[in-house]
């Protein structure tokens, strides 16, 4: 009882802070994710605890994930990691030999309990953390653990591995928004007859399904064409764009896979038109016409009296969290964590003394009315000034002639066919 309270505080306290890092957050493919069945998902690994944070806070599943084994040595980490439904992994670097062998082998037995209960597991296949918009070379460990599992039950364990690709807008600032897709599963026990032919192959073969699958769902502007492919993840957000809505499902489009593989002709169309939309002061949230969230404006203007005062205080929270951390954290593995967790702490104060100010000034229902409307208001006000540049050159979008408007147009409709 007291390890599920953990959890779903850690998850309800998460909101606070995530409302001003996280603009909106895509799910897709959720028809790949079943909920009735064993489901390992194999997904990358860009930016440290904040990866699993979106997966257990914010997908709606409760979601076991496997993370370093070196921070549950000590007792009372271990408990409440656990609690969060957190699992050691560990690898050579992270304890001796004799440790991480022995804690592997519980961690495989857990992880075969929770299996045949029909649990999910989350594992990141690229071994370690680092952010940036790549996939690098995935280890064999997932599909190891596979095998393990299904050879554990007689082959009789319906195990699904799914693919999961995790993609953020940027890293390191507020208003972020995410991308999480799920891929088609790969069925384990149907390789029974080549496991039992050659176990080692098997292994290799499903981490090379699982590579190629992220290599076409992450987008990856390590390399060639890396600004252009950059600009094009900001078109992809802005043409998935959903006002009102914080979460959405199955509603992505625009093909990431054919983003990644741009060639000197549509690199070409993609500079040209960033160089329009500079000349004429615009962005491309203008031209393709994004909507804007009108409701979280209305409610930020509705509520003026208490939430821009609370805004104004969270808004220096996150510029505290953020320069502390860049200042005095070296590894920025670690970065977008760390300001999250920081920024929760301080959140929770936040709260607490307005909780305690409005109980003491009104009555219980205004308090609570009170309350609600500066927190959620706040948070409306993040969405409200980060849209303010979109305000701006609204504008100058309406001002310009007919003619180049059309044109910027014409070279958007180019690029999008190119990604579709």
């Amino acid at each position: 009882m007291l390890k599920d309270w953990v959890f779903h505080f850690c998850r309800n306290s998460l909101r606070l802070p995530l409302g001003g890092f996280v603009r909106k957050v895509h799910f897709d493919g959720l028809e790949n994710f079943p909920k009735d069945k064993p489901v390992l998902l194999a997904g990358n690994h860009p930016n440290s605890f904040l990866d699993g944070v979106v997966y257990q806070h914010m997908s709606g599943r409760k979601i076991y994930t496997l993370t370093r084994g070196d921070v549950f040595l000590k007792p009372i980490a271990n408990y409440f990691l656990r609690s969060m439904c957190l699992r050691p992994i560990f690898r050579a670097r992270d304890a001796n030999s004799e440790v991480a062998r022995k804690g592997n082998s519980q961690t495989m037995d857990e992880l075969y309990d929770l299996f045949t209960k029909n649990k999910t597991i989350l594992i990141f296949s690229e071994g370690s953390s680092y952010p940036e918009k790549a996939v690098r070379r995935l280890r064999k460990g997932t599909g190891h653990i596979a095998i393990d599992m299904v050879k554990r039950s007689g082959y009789n364990l319906d195990l699904h591995v799914v693919p999961t690709a995790l993609n953020y807008s940027r890293f390191g600032s507020l208003m972020q928004t995410i991308h999480v897709s799920f891929e088609k599963p790969i069925l384990v026990k149907e390789y029974k007859e080549a496991i039992e032919e050659n176990e080692k192959k098997v292994a290799e073969q499903f981490t090379n399904q699982l590579q190629k699958s992220l290599e076409n769902n992450v987008v990856i502007t390590k390399g060639d064409y890396s600004e252009e492919k950059e600009f094009l993840h900001e078109v992809i957000i802005n043409e998935n764009y959903r006002p009102f809505t914080f979460k959405s499902y199955g509603t992505w489009k625009l093909s990431i896979a054919k983003l990644n593989s741009i060639d000197e002709h549509v690199a070409s169309k993609v500079r040209d038109y960033k160089q329009s939309i500079l000349n004429e002061g615009v962005d491309d949230a203008n031209v393709g016409g994004r909507s804007f969230d009108a409701i979280s404006v209305f409610i930020a203007l509705f509520t003026l009296g208490v939430s821009l005062p609370v805004y104004a205080i969270w808004w220096l929270i996150w510029k505290f969290s953020m320069t502390l951390i860049d200042k005095k954290i070296k590894n920025i593995i670690f970065h977008d964590s760390l300001k999250v967790g920081l920024a929760m702490v301080l959140s929770l104060v936040l709260v607490s003394g307005l909780a305690i100010t409005f109980f003491n000034l009104f009555s219980p229902t205004w308090a609570i009315l009170l309350l609600f409307a500066s927190i959620y208001g706040g948070v409306c006000w993040f969405r409200l000034v980060e849209l303010l540049p979109y305000f701006w050159k609204q504008l100058a979008w309406f001002g310009m002639k007919d003619k180049d408007r059309d044109e910027l147009s014409n070279q958007r409709k180019a690029i999008i066919k190119a990604i579709s």
